[in-house]
């Protein structure tokens, strides 16, 4: 087999493990060839957003923003059938769930007041309640349905842990995000303002966020799985990335540092300060997904040949992929057992 060097992301070895790609990192059972689309999906969803707040459509651009990342997540979970058949129960416990309990938090998100009658800012009592308590309610819910799939014997990688955290994470800031927003679509589709702020507000909370919830949870969740359902052996070979409960405070971490920017920063360094934090965290869990990755190749026995998705080419169902060297535990696994639907997919 050609492993990839330590170097190398195990789920794509033409790329860095220590580089900040979204894409590969929030979607690495994707083939090559689809991470160029899905990069562009991306990138003109971006465009889109800013050209809305540019013209001053503001409630657009915010709907715009808040759906996009859960959108594109969506996408790519039907396209490489990352739940294999039993999509409704898994859906529901991710998706569903970050949705329903993201709208929760963000209507009752809407009974607080920002600021004191006296327009001095918010008090210590407001900034540890937005600041702190909310973001670690909300990351306790982000993962809470996810980790309900823990005990599932068919998903046993960390790549399901990881991608059942940062698919409710998203959904869970976007639907967050809307509900809390729902007076400003009273406002009318041009309700003023500085486009420059809002253009910052939209970048930060539908991009920016997400990526940063992702991580937080997605890493959490992957941690989990990787504690849980490796072997006893093993558990402890990842060091401090393996720990599901140092993960949950670093997660929790982030979360807060995020919501605090927000809430005491103007609001291009708010993005400013966001958008690092979101690099620290796409970063953890690309090495957390790597790290994984190849601990999990390690205990895998050698199988049938299966077509592999990146490159499309024979190799045996083992390791890594004798062409391209794509851990073959970045299948998808109906691919890795050879299944004729997942051949025509990939093909």
């Amino acid at each position: 087999m050609v492993a990839p060097s330590r170097r190398a992301f195990s789920a794509d070895p033409s790329e860095s493990a220590l580089g900040a790609h979204v894409v590969s990192t929030l979607f690495p059972q994707l083939p090559r060839d689809d991470m160029t689309a899905f990069r562009s999906i991306l990138l003109f969803g971006v465009v889109v957003v800013v050209a809305l707040g540019v013209v001053g459509l503001f409630p657009v651009a915010l709907l715009a923003a808040a759906v996009l990342v859960p959108l594109v997540m969506v996408t790519y979970l039907y396209d490489v059938d990352v739940y294999e058949d039993e999509p409704l129960r898994v859906y529901i416990l991710t998706f569903a769930w970050g949705a329903a309990s993201g709208a929760m938090m963000g209507l009752a998100l809407r009974a607080l007041v920002d600021l004191d009658p006296l327009g001095s800012g918010p008090d210590a009592g407001f900034i540890l309640a937005r600041g702190v308590f909310v973001p670690l309610v909300s990351g306790a819910l982000m993962v809470a349905g996810p980790l309900v799939l823990l005990p599932y014997k068919r998903f046993n990688d960390v790549l399901d842990g990881a991608t059942f955290g940062a698919t409710s994470a998203v959904a869970f800031v976007g639907a967050q995000v809307i509900a809390q927003s729902i007076d400003l679509f009273s406002a009318g589709l041009q309700p003023g303002g500085d486009t420059l702020l809002w253009i910052a507000r939209l970048l930060t909370h539908g991009v920016a966020l997400p990526l940063v919830a992702a991580g937080a949870a997605g890493a959490v969740c992957g941690a989990a799985w990787l504690r849980f359902r490796a072997p006893v052996r093993d558990r402890h070979k990842l060091g401090w990335l393996g720990r599901p409960l140092l993960a949950a405070v670093v997660g929790s971490v982030l979360l807060i540092l995020a919501a605090l920017a927000m809430l005491l920063l103007r609001e291009v360094l708010a993005l400013l300060v966001v958008v690092v934090l979101a690099v620290v965290a796409i970063l953890w869990l690309r090495m957390l997904i790597h790290l994984g990755l190849i601990q999990e190749s390690l205990e895998s026995e050698i199988g049938e040949p299966v077509d592999c998705v990146n490159c499309g080419q024979p190799t045996p169902s083992h390791t890594f992929c004798a062409e391209c060297g794509v851990a073959l535990r970045a299948l998808p696994k109906g691919a890795r057992r050879g299944s004729p639907r997942a051949m025509r997919t990939t093909g």
